[in-house]
């Protein structure tokens, strides 16, 4: 390609031939330009919607955390009326 460039420097004369290729790869840079571009814009979707699935996972994740605290909570609370109604239960059988 760098010999078609320098060889069509040195002429004063074109030939079709010449400009047909010339065209070709003007319009082939076009093309890859376009696909470059397409990529990038892709690319930007793609990283954002990456971030917003990692914001998700936090918020999820906090979620969790206080579901577990709180179900934790209940247990407790739970586990203590058990034990609560079972030394009832003790103190009327004796």
């Amino acid at each position: 390609m760098k010999e078609r460039i320098e060889r069509l420097k040195k002429l004063t004369y074109i030939s079709q031939n010449e400009i047909a290729w010339l065209i070709e790869q003007a319009e082939l840079s076009v093309k890859q330009q376009e696909i470059i571009e397409e990529n990038k814009r892709q690319q930007e979707v793609t990283v954002h919607q990456f971030r917003q699935a990692q914001k998700d996972i936090q918020h999820l994740s906090g979620d969790r955390k206080r579901y577990k605290q709180a179900l934790e909570k209940i247990i407790t609370n739970l586990n203590f009326a058990i034990t609560v109604a079972q030394n009832e239960l003790e103190g009327d059988v004796k």
